[in-house]
């Protein structure tokens, strides 16, 4: 079995950190456009809860979220 190094556990900080701040500036977007564009806040909650670390969800539900709110927002 392969040991973690060190340099993996640093990445895999970096890539919770990331997906935290992601996370959290998309939940404020959509509370911030809720008022204004409701539709396009749904969609913003959305990929807010795909992208959450603490949402146990599979891989393939996240990018499905992620693939299907870019594209309704783009619409």
């Amino acid at each position: 079995m392969k040991k973690e190094t060190k340099f993996m556990r640093v990445l895999a900080k970096i890539q919770t950190a990331c997906g935290w701040f992601l996370s959290v500036s998309m939940a404020i977007l959509a509370i911030l456009l809720a008022f204004s564009f409701p539709v396009q806040a749904c969609f913003f909650g959305l990929i807010a809860i795909g992208i959450c670390q603490r949402v146990d969800l599979p891989d393939i539900v996240r990018v499905g979220v992620a693939i299907v709110g870019l594209i309704f927002l783009s619409i």
